[in-house]
């Protein structure tokens, strides 16, 4: 009990950000909807802020301004209908269905689509109170009141892209780890089958990749964007760049995993030596990636042993195998320059 609760109370409090984000703007969002223009009924202001917040979190700052544009002109023209149709139970049915038809043909998030049903529902059941002369425009003006006080805390008070692109690289060096370690089983036990399955499992890998990726993008861009993160604006440079090396490392995984596969199904002896290789290479992805030493290690071990055991298959994997080292080094910070040097089997 001791170790879940201090596990939960370290991931709360390295949620901060977000927890302080969600907190303060749509209270934010509220209060200068009713000091600035009036409003009294400004309930759309917080909804678009934490609309902002939850769906445009981990996006680059332009595809966030079209989250905050495009949920304003859905509101603007959503009570332009209302107006003309009136309010009641088959308007509300109406609004709603067109709200998820909008999300779904713009293939938003499935947050998203929640957040446009439950706007379409508040604007046929919510009465604009009396002496608002134009509830379309007043409820349009806090959505992009509010959307806008979300984009400011999220440049305000960023997620940590150091610590975002450190999770996203390991994520990405747990998942080459996992597909090395069913390679080398595969090798090991001769299983035809096994080396299908991990092959499989690498080629599954891209949307993974585009993910982190696109994350990369977002907290590169939000380190240019705020003050409080300018600091660190080498240090996600070079994460970023690591990343697309990993990006490669995976690409030549994936080739490795279908040479194998082809070696066992045509009953190719697989020698022990480039097994070992992999699982050595799986165990520094997951554990010590930066290790240069031990990765030029497993280099030459996988290029001795097809020397020793020389057909296409085991020159393929162990150049292969290589070509991941060498990628893991550039990721580590080895100079381009400098890789056939180190990687030279004597």
């Amino acid at each position: 009990m001791r170790d879940f609760f201090a596990t939960r109370g370290s991931e709360v409090l390295r949620s901060w950000p977000v927890i302080l984000r969600l907190s303060v703007a749509p209270a934010l969002a509220w209060w200068l909807s009713m000091q600035l223009f009036g409003h009294s009924q400004a309930f759309f202001a917080p909804i678009a802020a934490i609309l902002t917040l939850t769906v445009g979190a981990g996006a680059r700052a332009s595809i966030v301004i079209e989250i905050v544009v495009g949920a304003a002109l859905g509101i603007l023209v959503g009570e332009l209908l209302i107006l003309s149709i009136g309010r009641g139970s088959w308007q509300l049915t109406l609004v709603v269905a067109l709200a998820i038809v909008s999300a779904r043909f713009f293939r938003l998030p499935g947050l998203a689509v929640t957040q446009a049903v439950i706007s379409a529902v508040l604007l046929v059941a919510v009465v604009p109170a009396e002496g608002i002369a134009d509830p379309a425009l007043t409820r349009f003006v806090d959505a992009l009141l509010g959307g806008a006080v979300g984009l400011a805390m999220i440049v305000l008070i960023p997620a940590n892209p150091v610590r975002e692109l450190d999770l996203g690289t390991q994520r990405v060096l747990d998942e080459l780890a996992e597909i090395l370690d069913r390679t080398a089983l595969a090798l090991r036990t001769e299983d035809a089958d096994r080396a299908a399955e991990a092959l499989d499992r690498a080629r599954e890998t891209q949307p993974m990749v585009d993910a982190v990726g696109t994350l990369a993008s977002s907290v590169a861009e939000m380190a240019r964007l705020s003050p409080f993160r300018w600091r660190q604006r080498n240090a996600v440079t070079t994460r970023t760049q690591a990343l697309s090396d990993l990006d490669h490392a995976l690409r030549n995984t994936r080739v490795l995993t279908r040479r194998a596969a082809a070696m066992l199904r045509k009953h190719e002896a697989a020698p022990r030596g480039l097994a070992e290789s992999l699982e050595s290479l799986a165990e520094l992805a997951r554990n010590d990636a930066a290790n240069t030493t031990a990765l030029i290690a497993v280099s030459r071990q996988a290029i001795l042993t097809a020397t020793e055991h020389l057909t296409i298959n085991t020159a393929a994997i162990a150049s292969q195998i290589r070509a991941i080292v060498a990628d893991m080094m550039l990721a580590a910070g080895t100079p381009a320059h400098e890789l056939d040097v180190l990687l030279e089997v004597d």
